[in-house]
C-alpha cells in the first residue's frame, strides 16, 4: 500500500498561513484523522496531499517518492468529498462502475468488483436506480463506494459524514471501519468532530491554527494531552481547566484555586509534575468522567462545591458545581440525586490529574 510522509509542508493564501511546517508520518495501511476546528489547516493539508493544493514549501512523500509537483491524477489517490460528488443522471452501477471502467477493466471483473462493494456498502437493491432517486445518505454511501471500489493504496475522506444524519453517520463510521480492514488502505480522515476521530482512527493528529498540536494514538491524545488546546478540545463535555496554584507547607502539596477550595497531593505522578514545575500559577485539568462526587460531610479527600446546574442526558447526568470562583462539570449516572444548590464534595482523581503551565498552556512534567 502507501506510507505518507509530510516534511515541514507549508501553505500561504496570501498573508495568511493555513499550513504551518507540518512534519507527518503516516505509516502504512492505517487510519489517520486529522482533527481540528475549521481553519486549522486539515482540510488544506488533505488537498495538497491529494494534489488539489500546490504546496508553498515543504515535501510530500509516497513511499520515499516525493510527489509534491506530480498532478492529482498520477497520486493514485481515491478522495471523498464533504458534499457527495456522483454522477445523479446515472444509475448507482454506473456511478460505482465509472471508475474501473477508466482504468481498463472489462465486463466480468466491473460485474464482482461493483456486486461485491454494492453489498458492502448495502446498495444491492439500488443499484439499477438513478441515482438522483437516492437520499442524501445513500448518495454519501454511493461517493464512498465510487472511490473505494477502484482500491486506491491511499483514501482520502473530507468530512464525508458530516451532513448526514446523526444514526446514519454511527452507522457509517462502522462501514468506513470495515471497508479499512477490508481493503487495508491508508485512510486520512479530515474532522472536526472528536467523536468520530475517536472511533475509527488508528491515530489522530490534532491541529489548530495551521500547527500540528499533537500526534498519537486516540488513547494517548485524550489521557495525555500536550496543552490545554488539546485538553479541551478533546471530550465531550471538555476537560475542566481551572486557575490554581501549587502551594505547601509541613512538607505537602497543595492544589489551591482562587476564592477558596484545596486539596493535598497524594498522587505519586502528578506529585512529581508539581514539582517540576517553575512557577506556582498553573491550569488544572481533570475529565468529567474521571471526578466523583460525594456528600459534603464526606471526611476524605475533597474540594468543596455547591450544585449550581443539573443536566440530565439520557443516561447519564452532567452537574455543573461552582468551586470557589470556577465552574465544573462532572458526569455521574442517571438518578444520582444530586439536586440544585446542594454542598457537596468533588474528589479529583489519582492518576488523572493534568497540570499546564498558566501563561503557555503546555503539560507541565508530561512523560
Amino acid at each position: 500500500m502507501a506510507t505518507i510522509e509530510l516534511k515541514s509542508l507549508t501553505k500561504q493564501f496570501g498573508q495568511l498561513l493555513a499550513v504551518n511546517s507540518l512534519d507527518l508520518l503516516i505509516p502504512d495501511r492505517k487510519f489517520v484523522a486529522l482533527l481540528g476546528p475549521s481553519g486549522c489547516g486539515k482540510t488544506t493539508t488533505m488537498n495538497m496531499i491529494a494534489g488539489i493544493e500546490s504546496a508553498s514549501d515543504g515535501e510530500i512523500l509516497f513511499d520515499g517518492n516525493n510527489v509534491r509537483t506530480l498532478p492529482a491524477r498520477q497520486r493514485g489517490v481515491g478522495f471523498v468529498f464533504q458534499n457527495y460528488a456522483i454522477f445523479t443522471h446515472m444509475t448507482v452501477y454506473e456511478n460505482l462502475a465509472f471508475g474501473l471502467r477508466s482504468r481498463g477493466m472489462k465486463g466480468p471483473e466491473i460485474e464482482k468488483k461493483v456486486t461485491d462493494m454494492a453489498e458492502l456498502m448495502r446498495l444491492t437493491d439500488r443499484l439499477h436506480w438513478p441515482s438522483a432517486r437516492l437520499s442524501v445518505n445513500e448518495m454519501q454511501k454511493v461517493a464512498i463506494g465510487r472511490s473505494a471500489v477502484t482500491e486506491p493504496a491511499i483514501f482520502l475522506l473530507d468530512e464525508p459524514l458530516s451532513n448526514l444524519d446523526a444514526a446514519f453517520r454511527a452507522f457509517m463510521r462502522t462501514e468506513l471501519k470495515h471497508l479499512q480492514h477490508q481493503f487495508q488502505q491508508t485512510m486520512v480522515y479530515v474532522t472536526h468532530d472528536q467523536i468520530e476521530a475517536m472511533s475509527l482512527a488508528d491515530m489522530i493528529a490534532v491541529m489548530n491554527l495551521g500547527v500540528l498540536q499533537q500526534y498519537g494514538t486516540p488513547i494517548e491524545v485524550y489521557n495525555r494531552p500536550n496543552n490545554t488546546f488539546v485538553a479541551n478540545f478533546m471530550g465531550s463535555p471538555s476537560m475542566n481547566l481551572l486557575d490554581a496554584t501549587i502551594g505547601g507547607g509541613d512538607g505537602s502539596t497543595r492544589i489551591e484555586f482562587p476564592g477558596g477550595g484545596q486539596f493535598e497531593v497524594n498522587d505519586e505522578d502528578l506529585l512529581r509534575r508539581c514539582k517540576s514545575a517553575t512557577t506556582g500559577a498553573i491550569k488544572f485539568g481533570a475529565r468529567p468522567e474521571d471526578i466523583a462526587l460525594e456528600p459534603s460531610g464526606h471526611t476524605g479527600d475533597g474540594v468543596k462545591a455547591k450544585v449550581n446546574f443539573v443536566e440530565p442526558i439520557g443516561p447519564r447526568t452532567i452537574v455543573h458545581l461552582a468551586v470557589g470562583e470556577e465552574i465544573i462539570k462532572v458526569v455521574v449516572p442517571k438518578g444520582s440525586g444530586f439536586e440544585l444548590g446542594s454542598d457537596v464534595k468533588a474528589v479529583f482523581p489519582k492518576g488523572k490529574c493534568h497540570i499546564f503551565d498558566a501563561e503557555t498552556g503546555n503539560a507541565i512534567g508530561l512523560e
